[in-house]
């Protein structure tokens, strides 16, 4: 269940207006503020679009400016923007032992921080009067991926005076002496008003790595993805002769990326397809597809052939989406999901569609303990493809909760009032 951890609600958050709606900005006038989120808000895995629409969302609804909006930290600008070869450099990486992958990425990290990211984030941080830093997994080393990208980050909100806080930010374990180094100087700065992320488990690594060093302690606040459901308000469901389960295909790269017991790619095969000739056995037919991401639309080409040759165009399709909102009409599509990936289950669970989450990640559990689903929490090596179709054909009969769902949703709005005080005040 969710930890308590007090804070302003969101009718506290509101109060926080001036007269008309208008908060006293950094420049002194009364003017709405206008914020700037850091985030990876471009990503091509598009549950990273989702949380950072939802928070802008969020974040006007309270009184911020409506030119409020996400600077990506890979100076991407669009969704569909995806660097050239990705999946075939997060091959290579996977197969080198962490020192070398480090060494190897140093020169062209300094070298896109310096031609790319300083100048995209200086610009993007015109006319802003504060900025908030998430959410997403941000607080990880990743080969000092997001240690250096946050540093610049912050040295540029530091360089024009806009107060600065962290929020709904996943924290992950395996850092380098040199991304704590990094990161623990930069949360050091001035500018940085509080901390906030997404569940208790980063809560804790925050306080046992950070907080002696920043100052600063961590508040728990729920996932922005959580409000998918009033920011994209699903579509009336037309009548399907068979009940859908939705089937996320995620890449075993992708998952050994960050996970030390990531399934071979060969258990992964067989046990996605196991699971797709079940659920079609049951009576569901099955809807597969990613979230974006290149290597898991890799992924999922390659084991095309094999879940079409399971069954029929009725039994079993392929779709695909442009952006959040499609992804989201896409879940809230169905009747049971299965997947990896974090802000699928997120999406699932705001629109009421019970999900099996599958393990890979720290944060998946974490996100599913704060929603007391952790009994539909399995990992691909323990559980059979039969044991999943089993768990899902009951979790389509059960469904959500509906009181704890609205709670849950309602929550998530309620806390970004927290950040809006943290950088504000009260007005």
């Amino acid at each position: 269940m969710r930890q308590e951890n007090g804070g302003e609600s969101q009718e506290d958050g509101g109060a926080l207006l001036g007269a008309g709606g208008a908060e006293l900005s950094r420049s002194g006038s009364t003017a709405a503020p206008d914020i700037r989120c850091f985030n990876v808000k471009f990503s091509p895995n598009l549950g990273d679009g989702l949380l950072s629409e939802c928070l802008e969302s969020a974040l006007i609804d309270l009184g911020a400016s409506p030119a409020t909006h996400s600077i990506d930290l890979a100076a991407r600008k669009a969704y569909g923007e995806e660097m050239a070869g990705r999946a075939a450099v997060m091959a290579v990486l996977d197969a080198l032992p962490k020192p070398a992958r480090g060494a190897l990425i140093r020169a062209p990290l300094a070298y896109k921080a310096a031609k790319s990211w300083r100048p995209h984030y200086k610009t993007g941080l015109r006319g802003a009067d504060a900025v908030v830093i998430g959410g997403g997994n941000l607080i990880s080393d990743l080969d000092l991926n997001f240690p250096t990208k946050l540093t610049l980050a912050i040295e540029e909100a530091e360089a024009i005076g806009a107060p600065i806080a962290l929020y709904a930010c996943g924290m992950a374990t395996g850092w380098s002496k040199t991304g704590l180094r990094m990161c623990r100087k930069i949360f050091s700065s001035p500018m940085l008003k509080a901390v906030f992320v997404r569940d208790a488990d980063s809560a804790a690594l925050w306080e046992e790595l950070m907080a002696p060093h920043t100052g600063h302690s961590a508040q728990v606040v729920r996932d922005p993805g959580l409000m998918a459901c009033e920011l994209y308000p699903a579509a009336p469901r037309a009548p399907q002769p068979r009940p859908v389960a939705g089937l996320g295909i995620m890449s075993h790269i992708a998952i050994r990326y960050h996970a030390d017991n990531a399934p071979d790619s060969s258990h992964l095969d067989q046990w996605y397809v196991g699971v797709a000739k079940g659920l079609i056995e049951k009576g569901f037919q099955v809807r597969a597809f990613t979230n974006g991401s290149p290597e898991d639309k890799q992924y999922a080409e390659q084991l095309k052939p094999a879940l079409e040759a399971i069954g029929s165009a009725e039994d079993i399709t392929f779709i695909t989406q442009r952006d959040p909102e499609g992804l989201c009409a896409n879940i809230a599509d169905f009747d049971v999901m299965i997947a990896y990936r974090m802000h699928a289950v997120i999406a699932a669970y705001s629109y009421g569609v019970p999900a099996i989450a599958l393990a890979w990640d720290r944060k998946l559990q974490s996100f599913m303990r704060s929603v007391d689903r952790e009994a539909w929490f399995r990992d691909v090596a323990r559980t059979t493809a039969a044991e999943c179709v089993d768990l899902a054909a009951e979790a389509a009969k059960q469904r959500l909760p509906e009181a704890a769902r609205a709670r849950v949703v309602a929550e998530a709005r309620a806390d970004v009032a927290k950040v809006w005080s943290s950088l504000f005040g009260e007005g």
